[in-house]
């Protein structure tokens, strides 16, 4: 089949390692793998040299941008910006029709975005099947994020009229495919649920010997360490991690805490540790280079996801799941759409009293833990692949 992959978002790169950028290359590259063209349409940039400015790692908004911000109510400022997103979408849709041009695609396979349909106006222009990938529930997330806009209603009927000019609708959780029938009827015979995936040779080439890792973290060869991977921010529930293992440490002494990864609460989470008396049990790296990553997952003994959204498809587990880990994660759909308790992982509520309880049950129970992350390790590999991914998309086209 010849593919184009259209990502319409203005900073939304394939080259960055962040989750969407790792999750459109490797779809790209999967469905390369098995033989299709794909021509990809990636309004954010192929090339770390060509990227947009605000997709840039380190990226500071101008001093006169945030002085207008400061004063302009927010709902102008917000709307201002779908404005501009809305003339993007112009421009993108422009770029994608001399592609269809070019290629005569057979698919059009679009990695959804807020406020933007062209690639549904496109794909209805010269009849080319079209199916989009959703992952978030777009104008109720960025009400969140941004604050009300006087282009909501706008956003509404553009995500309708993609999920019904699309051929098939690809959700990332069960959660997510609920949501979209209800609030914009999609049909439950358009809808597939595809959680994201793994690459399992990315850890190929990556590990390096434990011990160099454990001297790096001041680490010796009595300690235990539970981990968490991920960025900060209060959704993640890194502040329940911490709470929780404040409890377990008292009775498991050679027990240690790493968090890895930097984000806006980061400093809150390090006055937590200094006001709980656990500076000397909890390590954290702040952010670390994507490719050593599973260097770090390597000496885990037991991998924590407190707290998740409840539509996003979280890729940590799988992450830890490739890395033969133990898991702990939150009773949400998306979880229990890849776990079952007890058997893949211990899943519980996001409280740091369960947590505890979790974890106690774990460094207790050898023979339960290696259970779980042996399960769950081997349906990783034999379920959550990109490759499957891929096939799982070409059969929708069937």
């Amino acid at each position: 089949m010849k593919i184009i992959y259209y990502s319409p978002h203005p900073t939304h790169d394939i080259v960055s390692e962040v989750g969407y950028a790792t999750h459109q290359r490797e779809v790209i590259n999967a469905l390369k793998s098995l033989g299709h063209q794909v021509f990809p349409v990636i309004m954010g940039g192929t090339e770390l040299a060509n990227l947009n400015p605000l997709a840039v790692d380190g990226y500071k908004q101008a001093p006169w941008k945030r002085l207008i911000k400061a004063f302009v109510p927010r709902f102008i400022w917000t709307s201002f910006n779908n404005f501009k997103l809305l003339k993007h979408d112009k421009m993108a849709g422009l770029r994608l029709e001399n592609e269809i041009i070019a290629h005569q695609p057979d698919l059009i396979y679009e990695r959804s975005e807020y406020l933007q349909d062209s690639g549904a106006q496109l794909a209805k222009k010269y009849s080319i099947k079209y199916i989009i990938e959703v992952n978030a529930p777009f104008v109720q997330e960025m009400r969140e994020f941004e604050g009300y806009s006087l282009y909501q209603s706008k956003a509404h009927r553009v995500e309708k009229f993609k999920i019904s000019t699309a051929n098939k609708v690809i959700a990332v959780s069960s959660a997510l495919g609920n949501f979209l029938m209800e609030k914009y009827n999609c049909p439950h015979e358009k809808l597939f649920i595809q959680p994201n995936c793994i690459n399992p040779s990315k850890i190929v080439s990556l590990l390096h010997e434990e011990n160099d890792i454990k001297q790096k973290l001041n680490l010796n060869n009595e300690s235990k360490v539970i981990g968490f991977v991920g960025s900060m921010f209060p959704y993640h529930g890194v502040d329940v991690l911490i709470d929780a293992f404040a409890v377990v440490c008292q009775n498991n002494v050679n027990w240690r805490l790493l968090i890895i990864g930097d984000g806006v609460i980061l400093n809150n989470l390090k006055n937590q540790v200094s006001k709980l008396g656990i500076s000397d049990k909890v390590i954290f790296t702040g952010k670390v280079p994507h490719s050593i990553v599973f260097d770090y997952i390597a000496i885990m003994d037991m991998c924590i996801m407190a707290k998740s959204n409840w539509y996003g498809s979280p890729v940590k587990i799988f992450e830890y799941g490739l890395m033969n880990k133990p898991i702990i994660a939150p009773n949400t759909l998306p979880v229990l759409d890849v776990m079952t308790h007890e058997k893949d992982a211990l899943i519980i509520s996001d409280n740091s009293t369960d947590l505890a309880n979790a974890i106690q049950r774990l460094i207790s129970d050898e023979v339960l833990s290696k259970s779980i992350a042996e399960n769950f390790h081997q349906k990783v590999l034999e379920v959550y692949i990109w490759e499957n991914a891929a096939k799982n998309i070409i059969k929708l086209c069937e």
